[in-house]
Formats: C-alpha cells, sequence, structure tokens
C-alpha cells in the first residue's frame, strides 16, 4: 500500500477515534456552541431573458454563537446557462462557470432536537472568466459581481447530527442595471458537530 495513503488512514481513524471519546451532548438543530457543515447542490431560474438557468454545488458552515442565531460562510461553484445576445454571431448558448462565496446570518425562530426553520441573509461576491450576463440593458455584465442571498429553509434530523436541509433562495447577482435576479433553492446535508 502507498505510505501517503497509509498515513491518511492513520490520521482518519486517529480523528474518528477522537470524535468517538468526546463526551454526549445534544447537538439540537440551532443550539448554542455547536458547529455544522452542509455540502449542498441548488437549481434557479431568473427573471432576466438572459440567463436561462444556474446550477450550483459546493458547501456552507457556520457556528451557533447564541440558540437560534448562527453566522457563517458558503462557497459554490455556478454554471450559468446564459444566451450571448447583443453580437455579431446572433444569440447563441454559453455556458460559464464561476466561483462564489457569500458570508451568512441565520436566525432560528423555530428549532428543536427533530426539525428547525430559518431565515437568512448575507453577501458576498461572484468570479466568471466570462462575462455574467453577457449582455444586457444595452451593455455587458461583469466578471466579477456582488451578491446577495435571502434565505427562507428548514432542517429535519435524520440522526442526532445529520439533518436533512432545504433552502429557498433569492440571490441578487450584481447591484447594477446589468444585474440578476436568481430564483430557486438547495438541498444538502447538514452535519452538527
Amino acid at each position: 500500500m502507498n505510505a501517503r495513503l497509509q498515513k491518511i488512514l492513520v490520521l482518519f481513524m486517529a480523528a474518528m477515534l477522537g470524535l468517538a471519546v468526546l463526551p454526549a451532548r445534544s447537538f439540537a438543530i440551532g443550539e448554542a456552541g455547536t458547529f455544522y457543515v452542509t455540502p449542498e447542490f441548488g437549481v434557479y431560474g431568473t427573471s432576466q431573458k438572459q440567463v436561462n438557468s444556474i446550477i450550483t454545488f459546493g458547501a456552507s458552515g457556520g457556528y451557533f454563537i447564541m440558540d437560534g442565531l448562527s453566522i457563517g460562510a458558503e462557497a459554490l461553484a455556478y454554471s450559468f446557462d446564459q444566451k450571448k445576445e447583443g453580437t455579431n454571431y446572433g444569440g447563441y448558448e454559453q455556458n460559464p462557470w464561476a466561483f462564489g462565496a457569500n458570508a451568512l446570518v441565520r436566525f432560528y425562530p423555530v428549532h428543536t432536537d427533530k426539525a428547525a426553520f430559518f431565515i437568512g441573509t448575507g453577501i458576498g461576491g461572484l468570479f466568471s472568466s466570462d462575462r455574467i450576463p453577457y449582455y444586457r440593458n444595452g451593455g455587458q455584465g461583469q466578471y466579477s459581481n456582488p451578491t446577495l442571498p435571502v434565505d427562507v429553509g428548514f432542517s429535519v434530523a435524520m440522526t442526532q447530527n445529520v439533518a436533512f436541509e432545504l433552502v429557498g433562495r433569492y440571490q441578487r447577482i450584481g447591484f447594477d442595471d446589468h444585474g440578476l435576479d436568481a430564483w430557486g433553492g438547495h438541498a444538502g446535508i447538514r452535519i452538527t458537530f
């Protein structure tokens, strides 16, 4: 067996052993002092005709600074299905990729051991190798855009520290008249520590 792989396996086993000997505690969704990580996948539509749809995937994480209030961040990869309108080439489609990150604040007015409901917002940015959108309102979009997500979601516990999360989201991409309004959401598996 490869020596590097053996070292990785030993470190992984040591980490799992360390987690196993931690004292038992409640991992209620929204409990102060807990940390969570959520791998997620999302789909969005837009209210502008220049972008047909957006697919996202990535992860978010957060820390509950008090019962029912978390601060966190997310990192997402974006795939845009957009038209390259306003060019001499006609309106052909293109699929640019982008990377985005948001700082998030979430408030959980309802949170129990079994389920939680939350609302949240944040601010961040999106960076791509192509203009997003390519052309709109007589001008071109940007290579980097500020983002503003607004979330409404819920989590349902599957085990003591694993929950299914479903989030509806409105996200503004770009704050000028070339920006986009994206509507949709994402789903993920939340792991609480």
